[in-house]
């Protein structure tokens, strides 16, 4: 937790520029407004993007923006418990006109608050510092993290306002820019960013010693780079495009590939490690939203539900309190207990079988990408349970098997817990709304309370993706034997399983190889979600791709007959098309 302060646009702590890390906020002063003059001091510079920082948790690990990068696309259905005003992006019923649903995507007014402070910082921050080397890593900050706002803001409703300037005075007018000039400011800024960031987190600074505040994973030039690959990528698909993106995107990728180790990244040797608790800030990891069980730094409360709390741990967990032993029939107590090592089911958000389980992670035996994605057994915790079959033995007998396929007569015979398996496989007890396998790579079993919020790291950035950018970049440019390396870097990892001897990880990883005839647009999408299920990307994969129609239609049996062309970008909210009051009126997204 290196870079955890919650210090919002309003109130901003002032800090020693001599502490040595984020985490000495020693001075509290509550501010109504911030002035140009705040930005003028080392401890202005520093609490404005420190409070960037924090505002993120108001996006990444909250119920509403997690939705908002998962729903409606061929990996996801809607859980039995999904909220009313995200239900709509999930199928695509009930959504135009839904100003209720419009305003739960809340990522425009959180990412416009940190723009103005970003603004702020590069606008009045160049008189704070004498030194020249401090004031460009600081600056550079800034410029990174103004650019990944305006990086998702394009992606997620096409042409928005576009402000490089400090807003002091509210302003009742404002206009949406072409979408060709906010990439090329986001371009600049990621270009300057990856050239002037830091070269490691918390590095000392050479021309004063100190060492730089920004640590755990903060921007670094590697994550600039990395950023900066995927905007090329993004753009060139985009009708903004430029003849030379796809090139762009493939050398930028290949440079940080190339320079890994000055940057001190890799990829873990196994695929169940990139998630696990504990190496959220290890080498794989190129950026993270922070998170605090301390009430002075964030706004933690035990059992929190809502609001900032990173809750991903809760959000994709089925029901599993609620099957009881005689299931499907009524009646028998329930065959396990809420726990932390299990989590808090939420029951928001559901694997869709016919695309995961069918499709994307079709092959389980050479690949181990589906069984460190998923949780599919739940070892009994309650005592005296006895179903038709047999009494459960607390830390020994399985209570509740999902497995990707049906097991048999024989074996649902003789199994003591409970089985539900796929609805294609037509075997009895199908996965439902509520009970489902539940993706893992968000658990945090080091929760204090049953029902409390994680205190994780939220990865947004991993190295694997640079590899995944390069092989799409060099696809795009018909480069299909750099595409196959590519993706047989990530492939090769895949086949990795810890259990298995030298031998055996060899031949697994031969059998994963993949040929550059094999390289075609859906084979990389499936890929994607082999590598990254659950990881807030999918609806922006499928829609830099052109691809979110036309795979939502082929898989997604909820959402698939209810989308429109239109609705690959999301609606504006309400509430801030109601703030322009002078001047044109503030237009929605077509068709909503």
């Amino acid at each position: 937790m290196k870079l955890f302060k919650k210090i919002s646009i309003l109130t901003i702590s002032l800090i020693s520029i001599s502490a040595v890390s984020c985490k000495k906020l020693l001075v509290e002063n509550p501010r109504a407004n911030i002035t140009p003059q705040f930005f003028t001091t080392p401890g202005g510079v520093l609490g404005g993007i420190i409070g960037i920082y924090g505002d993120m948790r108001n996006l990444w690990g909250t119920e509403g923006f997690t939705n908002i990068t998962l729903a409606g696309t061929d990996e996801y259905l809607a859980g039995g418990s999904a909220t009313s005003s995200t239900i709509p992006f999930f199928t695509y019923t009930n959504l135009v006109g839904n100003v209720t649903a419009y305003n739960a995507v809340s990522i425009f007014g959180v990412a416009y608050q940190d723009i103005n402070t970003a603004n702020g910082v590069l606008q009045y921050g160049p008189s704070a510092f004498p030194d020249a080397q401090t004031r460009t890593e600081y600056l550079a900050q800034a410029k990174f993290l103004r650019a990944l706002y305006y990086f998702y803001l394009v992606q997620t409703f096409g042409p928005v306002p576009l402000h490089t300037t400090f807003i002091s005075t509210p302003t009742t007018s404002d206009s949406r820019a072409p979408i060709a000039d906010v990439y090329a400011q986001i371009i600049t800024d990621l270009t300057q960013a990856s050239t002037e960031l830091q070269t490691i987190p918390g590095e000392t600074i050479p021309s004063t010693g100190a060492t730089s505040p920004f640590a755990g994973k903060a921007a670094t030039r590697a994550t600039a780079l990395y950023l900066l690959a995927k905007v090329y990528l993004t753009r060139g698909w985009s009708t903004a495009a430029q003849p030379t993106d796809f090139a762009m995107a493939l050398s930028t990728a290949q440079t940080l590939i190339s320079n890994a180790s000055t940057y001190k990244i890799g990829l873990w040797p196994d695929f169940a490690s990139a998630n696990a608790p504990g190496n959220e800030y290890g080498q794989e990891t190129l950026f993270v939203v922070d998170e605090s069980n301390s009430t002075k730094y964030g706004n933690y409360v035990a059992g929190g539900a809502g609001g900032s709390y990173n809750i991903t741990s809760n959000l994709f967990r089925p029901n599993y309190p609620t099957v009881n032993a005689n299931y499907p029939a009524a009646g028998g107590s329930s065959v396990m207990t809420r726990d932390i090592a299990n989590g808090r089911p939420f029951i928001r958000i559901r694997p869709n079988p016919a695309y995961v389980i069918e499709q994307a992670f079709a092959e389980k035996v050479n690949d181990s990408r589906y069984y460190k994605t998923f949780q599919t057994t739940w070892i009994a915790n309650t005592a005296g349970v006895t179903t038709p079959r047999g009494t459960l033995t607390v830390g020994a007998d399985t209570a509740i098997w999902m497995p990707p396929f049906d097991p048999g007569a024989t074996k649902r015979a003789k199994f003591k817990g409970i089985i539900l398996t796929p609805p294609e496989d037509n075997a009895p007890n199908p996965y439902t709304t509520v009970f489902f396998p539940s993706m893992k790579k968000y658990d945090d079993p080091n929760r204090t309370g049953v029902n409390d919020p994680s205190t994780r790291p939220f990865i947004l950035f991993r190295y694997a993706d640079v590899y995944m950018v390069a092989a799409e970049a060099a696809f795009k440019t018909g480069d299909l034997t750099t595409a196959a390396a590519m993706i047989n870097v990530i492939r090769t990892r895949a086949a990795y399983q810890a259990t298995n001897s030298g031998p055996q990880n060899t031949a697994a990883a031969a059998a994963m190889q993949i040929t550059p005839a094999q390289v075609t647009l859906d084979f990389i999408l499936d890929e994607r979600s082999r590598e990254f299920y659950g990881e807030c990307q999918r609806w922006y994969d499928l829609v830099r791709t052109q691809s979110l129609i036309r795979r939502t239609q082929q898989y997604n049996a909820e959402g698939g007959p209810n989308i429109q062309p239109f609705e690959d970008l999301r609606p504006i909210p309400q509430t801030e098309i109601d703030l322009v009051t002078t001047g044109p009126k503030f237009p929605q997204n077509p068709g909503y």
